[in-house]
């Protein structure tokens, strides 16, 4: 198949793909038979595994229907002793409201194809597999896998995780196609931290509140201090690497996104706490920044009298590849002489997948399709044009590797 036919297959892919609602464990199976038939037919060697329903139950929180099966797909064409892996996830988020048309029925539109997923990221998948079908005719001296994975939008502990850390994959480099827009590349991305931090009181009813020792109120002289203090703490610290947007140089912290609370008007609370979302800059390690918010709440509580607790939730290290590195430098060089375009590295603001090659020394990066800013949004469309776009990008970036360019 030349370059024309790969792009209109890459466009029905797309568009099929959209059609199945991936959405926390639905339609997870019936995606990945779609994508191995066209694969197969096309030449390309297969396998599906089955994540285990144990280890699914025990990483997947009850809330993300561990009960549903989950499924990694690996493609593979090519010889040699290098592999260059594509990774991409197929579950999306719910659509919510706000869309003109059928979030699940795509249509084309303007050079636009409007569904969910479109951007995130269906399209790079569709980008990365039609590169994979282009290759299969050619036999490149190189191994390339396309790897298909769940949940990444819930944490990828069942998909990408699974893949690393259970069944061992370890290519030469990995590129994720997630949505970095064609002239960017994710050499890294900040980390995450999420805490719950409970204040203790004494409960009482709402008529007799002095038979209590109410937890909110001690609550607030707590935040307000562990707040304030923490983020002194971190205004003195800033990355040196660049980032796709300059305040995320700096780690942040953002409070309250959850309150805790009994969850009654005439009681008086003998629990309150509030959560607290940190973000890591590429210098920092996720279990130095656990360490940092406990020994912060204890000194508080001991200066205080005010008893706490705080809860780990999730606790996550940044990822990064260096800039010169071969999959950075390759994949710069690949979109010049493909489509005039050098893509900038730069550090994600949000997390990816990236950090769990990052944790095994593999060199990886996200470059991809689709429109920044769009991904779970309403009405999220991707620019056909950049589809394609992306195809010759991969297809050149093989060719530089194969070369050993």
């Amino acid at each position: 198949m030349d370059l024309k036919a790969i792009r209109d297959l890459s466009l029905k892919m797309l568009l099929e793909s959209i059609r199945y609602k991936t959405v926390l464990g639905d339609q997870y199976g019936d995606i990945v038979d779609y994508y191995k038939e066209v694969l197969s037919q096309h030449g390309v060697h297969v396998t599906i595994h089955r994540v285990p329903d144990e280890y699914v139950k025990k990483y997947v929180p009850e809330k993300f229907n561990p009960w549903k099966p989950r499924y990694i797909l690996i493609a593979r064409v090519g010889y040699g002793d290098k592999v260059l892996q594509f990774n991409g996830h197929y579950d999306v988020v719910p659509p919510g409201d706000g869309w003109r048309s059928d979030p699940f029925n795509p249509i084309i539109s303007e050079g636009r194809v409007y569904g969910r997923g479109s951007t995130d990221m269906k399209g790079g998948i569709a980008a990365f597999l039609s590169t994979l079908i282009y290759y299969a005719e050619r036999e490149p001296s190189l191994v390339l896998e396309g790897v298909l994975v769940p949940d990444e939008e819930i944490g990828g502990l069942a998909g990408t995780g699974y893949l690393v850390r259970e069944l061992g994959s370890r290519p030469n480099w990995v590129v994720i196609a997630e949505p970095s827009g064609l002239e960017r590349v994710y050499n890294g991305h900040r980390g995450v931290a999420w805490f719950i931090i409970k204040v203790f009181g004494r409960q009482a009813h709402g008529s007799a509140p002095w038979l209590g020792d109410n937890a909110f109120e001690k609550m607030l002289v707590y935040a307000s201090r562990f707040i304030g203090e923490y983020r002194k703490l971190l205004d003195v610290k800033k990355s040196v690497f660049n980032y796709e947007d300059p305040l995320a140089a700096k780690p942040t912290l953002n409070p309250g996104g959850i309150l805790i609370s009994p969850g009654a008007v005439n009681i008086v609370p003998g629990v309150s706490g509030f959560s607290i979302d940190r973000r890591l800059i590429v210098e920092e390690k996720a279990d130095e920044v656990v360490r940092e918010v406990r020994d912060l709440a204890s000194r508080i509580t001991s200066e205080t009298g005010i008893e706490s607790v705080v809860e780990v939730l999730e606790a996550s290290n940044p990822a990064y590849t260096p800039e010169s590195s071969v999959i950075v430098q390759s994949i710069r060089e690949a979109a010049v002489k493909a489509i005039g375009v050098e893509p900038k590295p730069v550090i994600c603001t949000g997390g990816l997948d990236l950090r769990y090659y990052s944790e095994k020394g593999v060199e990886a990066v996200a470059y991809g399709p689709g429109v920044i800013g769009l991904a779970h949004q309403p009405n999220e469309y991707i620019v056909l044009e950049d589809l394609y776009k992306a195809i010759s990008v991969y297809v050149k970036l093989v060719e530089i590797l194969e070369g050993g360019e």
